[in-house]
């Protein structure tokens, strides 16, 4: 008879085979280990008491099929390595849990077991230091542990006592334990991780019960089933090079991710009247009475969509479903990316200044929509769809004239941590109306270009330090090029350089890449600005633009991004004190099809951001126009870059566009300058 651990064991598979299948040659070199004085997270761990469990469990897991060291040598070995240690008690009660027999051996413990304590313990931070508990905040770790996976974050009271908690579950009872390869916090609970997908996570919390019904009769469940790419897998992919021909790593998974937004029954209760489900022998009783009040109410937002088949993408109820769903995998505190704005500093990122706005294509892609979120120090968290008024001079907001939909980081006791996603309650329900359209939508749109790659950001590639990565061509859906060109990904957040959100994607090479633009919220004029970074090694590119993909039209000369911001072409002055002087400067750029750099970020080595990159002299981040005509939301554009340089070695850098509507730059009030 099959054993629960065996169950166990077997759930465990698919995540325990996608980490052993593209690792390769995982020793440990022992001439990295330690000589001199100084505990590592192993040697701590085994000369203090309470951790007998958990150092045997390290000394058991291997770092791969391949590899002859385990995990204690690594953590024996130099690094930066965040360790959340379990006690004996803690495994103890994990082990008779999942085997049922009281007091377990273990020495006994299977493999995989083993592999789902220790794996799911440690973070392995690369080049930065390890995470102190002060680090932490509500959301994700910013790395993912040794199975690719974020640990979750929340705070609660224990007795009068704050605690820090882990997975909705591991309370953290000693903290910065500081050895010399890291930190070690002590936990109550092993960490332990779902390996469910995201439907089943959803279909588990009893809460949810109406909007996992919806995503079942709309067929959305079924098209959040992925998890990782195994063709990417089972090819063999070389080292890659940077911008500079130094090696960088290449991404050893390619995983597919998905993030959703969900009301709970009670909100659908209290703000739409629909009934509560009536549970019977496991069944929602009234699942007909609930699907035609939900059915009435999408008709009269969605008045020309189609009925019939809830799995037509046409379909009123469909397209309530699927504005819900993000195609890509984003942990909480990535949701809106804080870095360079006035006002703020990284290293105390808990102290928010000015808003802050993100904006992601939802999962169709017949009914290509935005959703907006927005955070700042007076959202009260993050908000869907915010509508808000803003002072020209300050960027303070004056008028709120729609609040947004609250996102809550979690789902209470319930879990929220998918094997390939997340999702997260919100306070009313999420639609996509005429409010949403010529309101919420209707102004500049500012996306990093990281925003368009689900998989950079399902693959934990944003708000990183890793300093460069090498993406091989095919790996992006959205982002295309030619074998010839070199995509080196830097992922800057912290080195103080003036990239928007920290990051920028460096192409160098004979570089051919073609990026598929987000939807337009409605038809009219709009503008594309590409910002441009000035440096002296950049390169030049042809600029194509259209529908099809394999036949764009050229637009205007190529873009050199050598010019300096101050040749006549360009015509940039410094700002002065005289804000006609500055105004006339920005009629000259705009007639050159230039504009300067936005007044809301500025370059940051982590101290309170004071100064804009609209001032800065040495760091030039200006917009270059490159269309303006009439763009429709049934039509997907794209943008190509041709390299018309025969040097191999000039970059050409992609960080961010703006999509501007012509009544937002040419309306009866001035564009700010935020």
């Amino acid at each position: 008879m099959k054993t629960r651990a065996f169950y166990y064991v077997t759930a465990l598979a698919l995540a325990v085979s996608a980490f052993f299948a593209a690792a390769c040659s995982d020793n440990v070199d022992d001439s990295n280990l330690y000589a001199f004085e100084g505990e590592t997270i192993t040697s701590y761990l085994q000369n203090n008491d309470g951790f007998d469990m958990y150092s045997f469990m390290l000394t058991k897991v291997m770092l791969s099929r391949k590899s002859q060291s385990t995990v204690s040598q690594l953590l024996s070995a130099r690094g930066n390595y965040t360790c959340f240690a379990p006690t004996d008690e803690a495994v103890q009660v994990f082990l008779d849990s999942v085997y049922r027999t009281k007091g377990y051996d273990y020495t006994q413990t299977d493999d995989s077991v083993a592999e789902t304590i220790v794996r799911n313990s440690i973070i392995d931070c690369g080049n930065v230091e390890a995470y102190r508990v002060a680090d932490l905040v509500e959301g994700t770790v910013p790395k993912t542990n040794m199975y690719d996976r974020y640990i979750t974050v929340s705070y609660d009271t224990v007795n009068g006592r704050a605690v820090t908690r882990l997975n909705n579950d591991a309370d953290i009872v000693v903290s910065d334990v500081e050895a010399s390869n890291g930190y070690i916090h002590v936990v109550n609970r092993v960490l332990s991780l779902s390996n469910a997908y995201l439907p089943e996570i959803i279909r588990s919390a009893p809460n949810l019960r109406i909007f996992n019904m919806l995503l079942e009769l709309t067929g959305w469940d079924e098209a959040m089933l992925e998890y990782i790419d195994q063709k990417y897998e089972d090819e063999e992919h070389e080292d890659g090079k940077d911008e500079t021909g130094r090696d960088a790593e290449v991404p050893e998974h390619r995983y597919f991710g998905y993030t959703a937004f969900v009301e709970t029954d009670s909100v659908f209760n209290q703000k739409w009247g629909i009934d509560y489900p009536v549970i019977v022998d496991g069944h929602i009783a009234n699942e007909q009475e609930i699907l035609s009040q939900i059915e009435n109410k999408c008709r009269l937002i969605y008045s020309d969509a189609a009925s019939g088949d809830y799995k037509n993408e046409d379909n009123a109820v469909n397209r309530f479903v699927s504005y819900h769903i993000l195609p890509m995998r984003i942990a909480y505190d990535k949701l809106v990316i804080h870095y360079g704005e006035l006002g703020y500093a990284y290293r105390t990122p808990t102290q928010l200044s000015i808003n802050c706005h993100e904006y992601y294509e939802t999962i169709s892609k017949k009914h290509r929509r935005l959703i907006k979120l927005t955070e700042g120090k007076t959202t009260e968290g993050i908000r869907l769809n915010r509508y808000s008024v803003y002072d020209p001079d300050t960027y303070d907001e004056i008028i709120v004239p729609m609040k947004g939909i609250h996102v809550s980081s979690n789902n209470g006791k319930y879990d929220f941590n998918a094997l390939n996603g997340f999702y997260y309650p919100i306070d009313d329900v999420l639609v996509y109306d005429s409010d949403v359209r010529d309101k919420v939508l209707n102004e500049r749109l500012r996306f990093d270009v990281s925003s368009l790659l689900p998989e950079l950001m399902t693959n934990g590639y944003r708000k990183t330090t890793t300093y460069a990565v090498n993406f091989p061509s095919g790996y992006f859906e959205n982002l295309t090029y030619n074998k010839e060109a070199n995509c080196a990904y830097l992922g800057g957040y912290g080195c103080g350089w003036p990239d928007f959100q920290g990051d920028e994607h460096n192409f160098t090479g004979q570089y051919d890449l073609t990026l598929k633009l987000p939807p337009v919220p409605f038809e009219g004029t709009w503008e594309i600005r590409w910002s441009v970074p000035i440096f002296s090694n950049r390169g030049m590119a042809q600029l194509y633009l259209g529908t099809n993909p394999e036949n764009l039209a050229a637009i205007g000369l190529p873009l050199d991004l050598r010019l300096e911001a101050t040749n006549p072409t360009i015509g940039w002055e410094e700002d002065t004190d005289d804000e006609q002087l500055n105004d006339e400067n920005d009629k000259v750029l705009r007639n050159h099809g230039y504009m300067k750099p936005p007044r809301h970020d500025g370059a940051t080595t982590g101290g309170v951001v004071s100064k804009s990159l609209r001032e800065e002299t040495q760091y030039q981040r200006m917009r270059k126009i490159i269309y303006t005509g009439n763009m429709k939301p049934t039509d997907v554009y794209y943008v190509r870059c041709k390299s018309v340089l025969s040097n191999n070695a000039t970059q050409f850098v992609m960080d961010w566009i703006e999509l501007c509507p012509r009544n937002v730059y040419n309306g009866s009030i001035p564009e700010d300058k935020w």
